[in-house]
């Protein structure tokens, strides 16, 4: 049976740029999910072909082979090294992590969104602490939304002064030293009267707690 042409199967153009193929790969993956689908071999084989298909036009190297000679440029396996219906689940979702979040097949929503895939992709990036409920409708998970949300979090009030920490001098490290058998060592840490920062609070307006900081609402 003839393959099928990859941008047919994403429903793109030839001139589409990643982002929409990125767009078109995620609706088609989330309708064929087969956490959505259970028992349905058609649309596994659905779910498999678009991932085929994402793999070789996501890549600019493999996308311009494909566009100069079609499926005879691939090499004969439809998806470098795939090899088109004889890909496994478990190699797509490693495959795309950037789609899947790097897990093994865990919950579509949850995986779109970066909530899949075990810690792997946790970086304790600013603000990764906290964690926001937002209802999405499925046109909205599949196409992208922007939304505003509100978030509760610590400002630095205002009047509020700092001065230099006398415990590190504004360096936010203090030096320990330790005697040992080869000799004296040094080691650094964060200070423990600034946390790091270098500064203290020298003053602080009614309401805020010790670091001079107040709970705000933010959109």
């Amino acid at each position: 049976m003839a393959k099928r042409d990859y941008y047919e199967v994403l429903d793109v153009s030839k001139s589409a740029d990643g982002s929409e193929i990125k767009k078109a790969y995620r609706k088609l993956a989330l309708k064929f999910h087969p956490d959505m689908n259970p028992g349905d071999s058609s649309a596994e084989k659905k779910f498999k072909e678009a991932a085929e298909a994402y793999e070789i036009l996501s890549n600019p190297e493999k996308k311009a082979q494909y566009d100069r000679f079609g499926h005879a440029g691939m090499g004969g396996a439809g998806a470098g090294g795939f090899g088109g219906a004889g890909m496994s689940m478990e190699d797509i979702f490693s495959q795309f992590g950037d789609i899947f979040g790097g897990g093994g097949g865990g919950n579509p929503f949850e995986s779109f969104f970066g909530g899949g895939g075990g810690g792997r992709r946790s970086r304790g990036r600013k603000g990764s602490n906290l964690r926001i409920k937002v209802k999405l409708s499925l046109e909205e998970i599949a196409n992208g939304v922007e939304k505003k949300i509100k978030v509760n979090r610590l400002k630095t009030a205002s009047g509020a002064t700092f001065k230099t920490c006398p415990t590190c001098h504004g360096s936010g490290q203090i030096a320990r030293v330790t005697n040992t058998m080869l000799g004296q060592m040094q080691t650094m840490s964060a200070c423990h009267s600034c946390q790091g920062s270098g500064k203290i609070v020298d003053s602080r307006p009614n309401g805020s707690n010790s670091d001079g900081q107040v709970r705000e609402e933010d959109v």
